[in-house]
């Protein structure tokens, strides 16, 4: 009986000495050999069959939090105008970008430390270290290969100008001034997690629009051809809107130009050779107005800031007028189809129709003979790793149908894919929800084949498809 008590306590007390014992760092989140001063720390705990996994993934994720938790608080503190410009581009929404940053930021240099595995409680824990310094210097790095970028094309646009080529060199400055936009962010993030960078006075967005306003006050428009015409909504102008763009009497190629009916944007074209830019244009029921319509043709300005558009707008703008036949009432009602997704998420869909819709002129009315039908499908396209951890991405298609409630027979139609991105597969499906938006021009087209084919119905011909 004694052996056998001795036996027993040898094997609890072997048991005993051979049990790691936990180290301090799970409850108290710190570790002599990383000060919190020069690492970002973070500890995961994980159970099951892939404990270690799960353990090692949520101390990687603790880090990434941390990042969150400090950019949100400390956006607002930092003088945005002392360290990236004054740019109203710049600072108009520099905060939702910043968040963006720091969803796509990839923590170079983030390792797992230390494991524990309790053997007792079965559960895993891991210690996730960020040199601070290392981590900071790689992001220095990359914003100074950014800079290197920017001041790339600023001298090309410079060079270009030298040279002649107008349009090119606006289009340098402005890839330029795109690089400093994006840039912008990541200088407001240095200064979060390190302080004490600022972007040089030579790549700040003010500086770059300095140089696009000198090259642009050098272009004039002029009106080739296509004013003053007549047509009919679905139907192409007999003649195409053509603009040219000069400089001291000679044509700039390149330079590009935003066609737009009303505030919608019809298509945007480079000038060629000979400086002129064309578009076939098929009228749209936007931007008219009893029967009077306008497309406007200015050089694209949207990179720039308010002031300067504004500034800009008179001598880069041309309105071409013209007279819409035919034109009448046009009511069709509304309905969705067995969509596989909430009431909620119909009734989103079936609003934003509506609202398309009427801003194209239509009267949307139950029981009409047209019946505009909405039909979405979505289709999981695979995963996206992001600082957040993995990502499910949705593949979004949403068509448009306009129907002759009578025969069934489809006379136009318009459809537009999106992603979303999310969590998981709800979160992605409704982000890309929410950015689902009709193609005016399309939509508008669709519109006018469906007038037509409508109206040679009534009349008694064969409708168009």
């Amino acid at each position: 009986m004694k052996t056998h008590i001795w036996i027993t306590l040898l094997c609890f007390a072997a048991g005993t000495a051979f049990a790691q014992p936990q180290p301090a760092w799970v409850t108290t989140g710190k570790h002599p050999k990383y000060p919190q001063d020069l690492y970002w720390i973070g500890v995961g705990q994980g159970m099951g069959a892939r404990a270690l996994d799960e353990a090692k993934s949520k101390a990687k994720a603790e880090i990434a939090k941390q990042f969150k938790v400090t950019v949100s608080s400390k956006t607002k503190l930092v003088q945005t105008e002392k360290i990236v410009g004054n740019s109203a581009l710049m600072t108009s929404d520099l905060e939702d970008r910043i968040e963006t940053q720091v969803d796509k930021m990839t923590l170079t240099g983030l390792e797992i430390a230390e494991t524990f595995e309790s053997k007792v409680t079965g559960k895993a824990f891991a210690l996730a270290v960020l040199n601070r310094e290392e981590f900071t210097n790689t992001l220095k790095t990359e914003l100074e290969a950014e800079i290197a970028k920017i001041r790339e094309k600023i001298a090309s646009g410079a060079s270009l100008s030298e040279k002649g080529d107008i349009g090119s060199a606006v289009n340098a400055y402005m890839e330029a001034l795109a690089l400093a936009e994006d840039v912008g962010p990541k200088v407001v993030f240095f200064n979060i997690v390190a302080k004490g960078y600022a972007l040089p006075e030579d790549v700040r967005p003010e500086f770059i629009e300095s140089q696009v306003r000198d090259e642009l006050s050098m272009i004039s428009l002029k009106k080739v051809s296509g004013d003053n015409q007549r047509g009919k909504i679905g139907e192409n102008l007999p003649m195409p809107f053509v603009v040219q763009a000069l400089s001291k009497g000679q044509p700039i190629r390149g330079v590009p130009i935003t066609f737009k009916a009303g505030d919608e944007i019809v298509e945007t074209v480079l000038t060629g050779e000979d400086g002129m830019a064309k578009l076939e244009y098929v009228v749209q029921a936007v931007g008219i107005k009893g029967n009077k319509g306008k497309v406007t043709a200015t050089i694209d300005l949207s990179r720039l800031s308010a002031s300067l558009r504004s500034e800009l707008r008179n001598i880069t703008t041309l309105p071409f007028d013209f007279t819409v036949e035919g034109i009448g009432s046009f009511a069709c009602d509304v309905e969705m189809a067995d969509n596989d997704i909430t009431d909620g998420q119909n009734a989103m869909l079936a609003k934003m129709m509506v609202q398309a819709l009427e801003k194209n002129g239509v009267t949307v009315k139950r029981n009409a003979p047209i019946v505009a039908r909405g039909s979405f499908t979505a289709r999981e396209a695979g995963t996206v790793q992001s600082l957040n951890g993995q990502m499910v991405l949705q593949d979004i298609t949403f068509e448009v149908f306009f129907i002759n409630r009578n025969t069934q027979s489809v006379l136009s139609s318009v459809s537009v894919n999106v992603k979303g991105l999310g969590r998981d597969s709800e979160d992605a499906l409704q982000k890309g929800l929410n950015s689902l938006r009709l193609p005016p021009a399309k939509l508008s087209e669709a519109i006018g084949k469906a007038r037509l084919a409508a109206a040679s119905s009534n009349s008694g011909d064969v409708p168009q498809r």
